[in-house]
């Protein structure tokens, strides 16, 4: 096993077992709503074309006489900032374990692979307090819906009428919403809506008959991507007993535009990754402590979530019971 006494050797064969893991992203949204996008410096600037300030809806376009100047628009530009951060976890691989356990499977991979997931879900809890918080700044006030979310209410949910208030909403900005994200809780609650499975099947005599799945769901809200947050997270705390909790809140659903890449492609916002420390998303490395005859495995990423553009969503209020 190579090693370098005194530093970290980069792991390109854990690297390439962890995306060969694909558990490590069953339920994960985050980086679906916030994709990943490369900068190049730890620390820096990015320029905001705004509505108002841009003119970029502004109807100034005026009748010009024969002889006269025309009209003219003054455009300005705005500054946002981020810096990005360091999350990492890391673990030892004693050699007496390796040793005995890699008869049954790869004990490093496998370790590898539970900080991959530990590093993916706290990546999933900073999406969520930046998309799902009260305190996120989106330009379009959180709505309110026709009817709670609740158990009791099932029969009269209207996601389909809050969504498409949602879009109409952003639509005066200029935004067409392609996406809709939500807990696992809500999901499994509106799949079994009365009015949505009539919307979808028709009238129908019992709801529940065949409850409808995400594909559906996104085709009766008309639109590309339904994003179900299911990642568990245990709540309690270390060395105490197992408590599991949601990531994604129940709160509020989010109804938006996303995309990846360039910012000029548009989407609420991104996952801003320093290249210089941690291309690529996440980095795999071991060291050597010859003191406890271990190998220590860490995983890693160097990252800021941003809300690039708070014009691109609006948040439903659930009221969820």
């Amino acid at each position: 096993m190579a090693f370098i006494n005194g530093g970290a050797t980069i792991r390109a064969d854990i690297n390439q077992a962890l995306i060969e893991a694909p558990q490590a992203d069953v339920g994960l949204i985050g980086a679906q709503l916030l994709p990943i996008q490369n900068v190049d410096a730890k620390a820096g600037t990015y320029l905001k074309v705004q509505l108002a300030a841009g003119e970029l809806l502004s109807n100034n376009v005026l009748n010009r006489e024969s002889g006269s100047n025309y009209s003219r628009g003054i455009r300005s530009f705005s500054q946002a900032n981020y810096v990005t951060n360091e999350f990492g976890l890391e673990e030892l691989v004693p050699d007496d374990a390796s040793a005995d356990l890699n008869r049954f499977f790869s004990y490093e991979s496998e370790t590898a692979k539970f900080l991959l997931r530990q590093l993916k879900l706290s990546h999933e809890k900073r999406v969520n307090d930046v998309v799902w918080a009260s305190s996120t700044p989106f330009t379009i006030a959180d709505q309110s819906p026709a009817v709670n979310y609740t158990q009791a209410l099932v029969a009269t949910v209207d996601i389909a009428r809050d969504v498409a208030t949602a879009k109409l909403a952003l639509a005066q900005y200029g935004y067409e919403a392609n996406c809709v994200a939500m807990s696992a809780n809500v999901f499994e609650l509106i799949r079994r809506s009365t009015l949505l499975q009539n919307q979808f099947f028709g009238v129908i005599s019992s709801t529940g008959a065949r409850l409808l799945s995400e594909a559906e769901i996104a085709a009766a809200l008309g639109v590309t991507n339904l994003l179900v947050g299911r990642a568990a997270i245990n709540t309690a705390g270390k060395n105490k007993s197992y408590t599991g909790s949601f990531v994604v809140s129940s709160a509020k659903i989010v109804v938006g535009q996303v995309s990846g890449g360039e910012f000029t492609a548009g989407g609420m916002g991104r996952t801003l990754v320093w290249t210089g420390d941690a291309a690529g998303g996440f980095v795999s490395e071991s060291y050597r402590d010859e003191a406890r005859r271990s190998q220590v495995l860490r995983v890693r990423m160097n990252t800021d979530e941003v809300i690039i553009d708070p014009n691109a969503a609006v948040r439903i209020t659930t009221n969820f019971a």
